[in-house]
C-alpha cells in the first residue's frame, strides 16, 4: 500500500494544537495540507530561503539552527509533535530565519499561505498561533543590562515560557510571605499558575523579568494585564525574590513597565495591595497614586502611566525597542 497523499481531519484532531477546534474547520484545513516525510539529517527549511510554506509536526523531532552574522551556527531549539514550524516568516512576510533539520524520522503536514490563512480564520486557533509566535520572537531578544541600587548588574527581558521551569526549580527563593503579599492569598507556584504567569501574549498581558546573569535565575518580574472593558486601563503587579528586595529593582521594573504600557496604548495603571505591604506601597507612592480602600486590609491604587525617571535615557531606548519587538511583532 502506498503512502497517503492527503491529510485527514482526524489526524489533526489528535494533536493538542487543535484541541477544541470544530470538525468542519479541521476538515477545511486538512484539505489544504499535504503529508511530508523526512529522514534523520534531512534539511526541510533553510535560513535565508523564501518563506513559502509551514509545517505541522505530527511525529518525530527536528533541530532548529541559526547562523549569526559572525558565521557561527548554533542549535537554538527543537520541534516535536504538535508544534508548528515556519509560521513566523509567513506572518512577517520575511525570509527564513532558521534552518530546520530532522533528527529522527519525521512526519508532518505541509501547508502554503492559503492553509495558514485558513488557520488564522479559526478564532481560538489564531490566538494560539500568534501567542506562540510572539513567544518565539521574544526568545531572540537580547536582554538589556540594568543596575540595582547596590551596583549589581542584572538583565531585563520579556518573560519566556521556559521561565516557569527557571522559577519553579531555580535557586532563588520566593518565600510564602512574598507570595502572599503578591497574590493576597496563600498561593503556591503551581504549574497552572506558572503557565499563566509566563506564557503571555505581550499585548493584553505583558511581563518583564529580571535575571541574575544571561543564564541565571529569574529574580523579579513586573506585569500589566489589560482590562477588557477598558483597554486603556491595566492592572499591575510586581514580585521580587527575597534576597533581592530593598535594592531598587521594583523601581527599575516600574519604569520598564511604563515604557511598554505607553507603547501598548495603556494610559492608566491600577494595583491592589495589602495595607501592610510597606515596600509595595512605597513603590507606588513614588508614582503619585490615588488610594482607595478595597476591603479589610486591602487598598487599591490608580495612577496615570508615568514617564520613566529612574532608568538612564539609553536604557529607556533599549527597553522601548525590546517592547516594540514583541508588541508590534506582526504589525
Amino acid at each position: 500500500m502506498g503512502a497517503p497523499t492527503s491529510v485527514e481531519a482526524d489526524e489533526l484532531a489528535r494533536l493538542e494544537l487543535f484541541a477544541g477546534v470544530a470538525g468542519d474547520d479541521l476538515a477545511a484545513l486538512a484539505s489544504e495540507l499535504t503529508p511530508m516525510w523526512a529522514a534523520p539529517g534531512d534539511v526541510f527549511m533553510r535560513q535565508g530561503d523564501p518563506a513559502l510554506s509551514f509545517l505541522i509536526i505530527a511525529a518525530g523531532r527536528a533541530e532548529v539552527r541559526h547562523t549569526g552574522p559572525d558565521g557561527v551556527t548554533m542549535v537554538v531549539g527543537e520541534v516535536s509533535p504538535g508544534m508548528i514550524v515556519g509560521e513566523i516568516a509567513l506572518l512577517r512576510h520575511t525570509a527564513r530565519t532558521r534552518t530546520v533539520i530532522a533528527t529522527e524520522r519525521l512526519y508532518a503536514f505541509k501547508g502554503r499561505r492559503q492553509a495558514f490563512e485558513t488557520m488564522l480564520d479559526i478564532p481560538d486557533l489564531a490566538d494560539r498561533l500568534v501567542r506562540t509566535a510572539r513567544q518565539r520572537l521574544a526568545a531572540d531578544i537580547t536582554p538589556v543590562p540594568v543596575r540595582a541600587r547596590d551596583g549589581t548588574e542584572l538583565l531585563l527581558r520579556p518573560v519566556l515560557p521556559g521561565d516557569a521551569e527557571r522559577i519553579a526549580n531555580g535557586p532563588v527563593w520566593f518565600s510564602p510571605d512574598t507570595l502572599y503579599r503578591r497574590f493576597l492569598s496563600t498561593r503556591t507556584l503551581s504549574p497552572p499558575l506558572l503557565k499563566y504567569l509566563t506564557e503571555v501574549d505581550y499585548v493584553d498581558h505583558f511581563v518583564w523579568v529580571v535575571t541574575d546573569g544571561i543564564d541565571g535565575p529569574v529574580i523579579a518580574d513586573a506585569r500589566f494585564v489589560r482590562d477588557h472593558n477598558d483597554p486603556a486601563l491595566a492592572e499591575i503587579a510586581f514580585t521580587v525574590a527575597d534576597a533581592y528586595q530593598g535594592r531598587g529593582i521594583g523601581t527599575l521594573l516600574a519604569d520598564a513597565l511604563a515604557v511598554a504600557a505607553r507603547l501598548d496604548g495603556v494610559t492608566r495603571f491600577v494595583a491592589t495591595v495589602l495595607a501592610d505591604n510597606a515596600p509595595a506601597r512605597a513603590l507606588l507612592e513614588r508614582l503619585n497614586v490615588h488610594w482607595e480602600p478595597e476591603g479589610p486590609g486591602v487598598l487599591t491604587a490608580t495612577v496615570d502611566v508615568p514617564e520613566p525617571t529612574h532608568l538612564p535615557p539609553n536604557t529607556v531606548r533599549a527597553v522601548r525597542d525590546m517592547a516594540r519587538q514583541v508588541i508590534y511583532a506582526f504589525d
